[in-house]
C-alpha cells in the first residue's frame, strides 16, 4: 500500500518515520527558505498538522523524529546580501507528540543539527578555541544537558546518533565514536593517490548497523570514472562487508566494481537496525528501492516510478521523497508491507508492493494535507 502524504503546494525534502507517525520538512519551490514548515503526519487518521513555523527572516531545518518527541532547530535565512549580517541566535526545538507541544532547548547560539534517540537528544555547536564541534547531550526525562566531546566534524548535517553511538564524517574519514567509553573507532578512512580516490558520501545508522556509500573515483584504466559502492559495517563485530549494489547480496569486496555498475546512480543508504537498503538508477527516471535483512540474506527490490530519495524506514513502513523528471518538485510517499506477507524467498519482492509506480495508479490514496490544527 501506497500513500502520498505531502501535498501537491509543498516541495517536500525529507521525511522521518517513527511508529504511527512521519515528521518531515516541506518547503516552496525555488530557495526561498523561510517558507520552509515542519509538519507531523498521523499514519492511522490521516491527519497532518504544520508544528514548526520560522519566524521572520529565519528558516527551520532538520527535523528528526524517534518516540514520543521530535526535534528540529530554526537559523537564519541564507542572505545574499554580504552587507547583511545576522547575529541571531539558532534555536533547537524540542517537540512533544504527547502534549503537542514545542519548546526551545536551553542550547547556545551557535547550536544546530538536532538529533534524537528516544529520551535523548544531541546537538552540534561551534567550539570556542579549535576547528571541532562541541556535542551536547540532552535528556528529556531530567531536562538536563552536558557537553559530552568535542569531534572533528566536517559534515554536521550528516551526523548520526543512535543509543549509545555517534557516527561522523571528519577529513580523514567515516568514524564513530561511542558515549560510552568516550572512544573512536574508525569506519573507513578515505584513500587518495595520483591515479584514484575513494572517500564516504551518504551512510545511515541504526541498531548495530551502519550502511554508507563509498564513492570512488579511477582517473586512468579500463575502470576509468566515478562510481559508488554500498558497504555494511557491523558495529559489536567491526566487521565491513561490500553489497552487490543490484542485487542486494554480499560480495567479496577484493573484487574490482564491473563497468554495468559504474553506470548505476546509487544512493540514499537506510536502516532501522534490522534491515538495510538503498537507492539505485540505471541511466532511467525511474528507480529501484533495494531492501535487505543482512541476517537471513532476503532481498525486497521496489521498483519506483520516479526517483526515490531520503529513504526512511521502520519495521513494515517506509517513506521516500519522489521527483519526477524534469521537475525538482518532490512529493512525500508512505508505504506498509501488505499484511500477510513473509519473506523467505532471496531477491524475492513480497510485502512492499513492486513497481509502485503502476500501483499507485490503482490504490494510492492521495491525502488532503496541510490542515493546520
Amino acid at each position: 500500500m501506497t500513500k502520498g502524504v505531502s501535498e501537491n503546494t509543498t516541495n517536500a525534502l525529507g521525511g522521518k518515520i517513527s511508529g504511527d507517525f512521519i515528521l518531515y520538512l516541506g518547503g516552496a519551490e525555488g530557495i526561498d527558505q523561510s517558507q520552509n514548515r515542519i509538519y507531523l503526519y498521523a499514519i492511522r487518521t490521516g491527519d497532518q498538522k504544520i508544528v514548526g513555523s520560522p519566524s521572520a527572516n529565519r528558516t527551520v531545518t532538520g527535523p528528526e523524529i524517534s518516540g514520543e518527541y521530535a526535534v528540529w532547530f530554526e537559523t537564519p535565512v541564507m542572505d545574499f546580501d554580504p552587507n547583511k549580517t545576522s547575529t541571531a541566535p539558532n534555536r533547537v526545538y524540542l517537540y512533544s507528540l504527547r502534549n503537542g507541544s514545542a519548546e526551545i532547548l536551553d542550547t547556545p547560539g551557535t547550536a544546530e543539527w538536532p538529533k534524537i534517540d528516544g529520551e535523548q537528544v544531541i546537538w552540534l555547536n561551534e567550539s570556542d578555541d579549535s576547528f571541532n564541534v562541541q556535542v551536547s547531550l540532552y535528556d528529556t526525562g531530567t531536562g538536563k544537558s552536558e557537553g559530552v566531546c568535542e569531534l572533528p566534524i566536517v559534515d554536521p548535517a550528516g551526523v548520526l546518533f543512535d543509543g549509545d553511538h555517534i557516527a561522523y564524517l571528519n577529513t580523514e574519514g567515516l568514524f564513530l565514536y561511542s558515549l560510552d567509553n568516550r572512544a573512536n573507532t574508525t569506519v573507513f578512512l578515505n584513500v587518495f593517490g595520483n591515479e584514484s580516490g575513494s572517500d564516504v558520501g551518504h551512510y545511515s545508522m541504526g541498531g548495530d548497523y551502519l550502511i554508507y556509500l563509498r564513492h570512488s573515483v579511477n582517473f586512468e584504466g579500463p575502470d576509468k570514472g566515478t562510481f559508488d559502492e554500498p558497504y555494511l559495517y557491523t558495529i559489536s563485530t567491526g566487521e565491513t562487508k561490500q553489497l552487490d549494489p543490484t542485487t542486494g547480496a554480499f560480495s567479496n569486496s577484493s573484487q574490482p566494481t564491473a563497468k554495468a555498475e559504474k553506470d548505476l546512480e546509487i544512493s540514499s543508504p537506510f536502516t532501522d537496525g534490522e534491515r538495510i537498503g538503498w537507492v539505485y538508477s540505471e541511466n532511467s527516471p525511474d528507480s529501484t528501492i533495494v531492501l535487505c535483512d543482512p541476517k537471513t540474506g532476503t532481498v525486497e527490490k521496489i521498483s519506483v516510478h520516479g526517483l526515490a530519495s531520503r529513504v526512511s524506514l521502520e519495521g513494515d513502513r517506509m517513506t521516500w521523497v519522489e521527483t519526477h523528471f524534469p521537475s525538482f518538485h518532490g512529493e512525500l510517499i508512505y508505504a506498509q508491507e501488505n499484511a500477510g506477507t513473509t519473506e523467505t524467498t532471496p531477491a524475492s519482492t513480497p510485502g512492499f508492493a513492486a513497481g509502485i509506480g503502476i500501483v499507485a495508479l490503482l490504490t494510492a490514496l492521495v491525502l488532503l494535507a496541510g490542515k493546520k490544527k
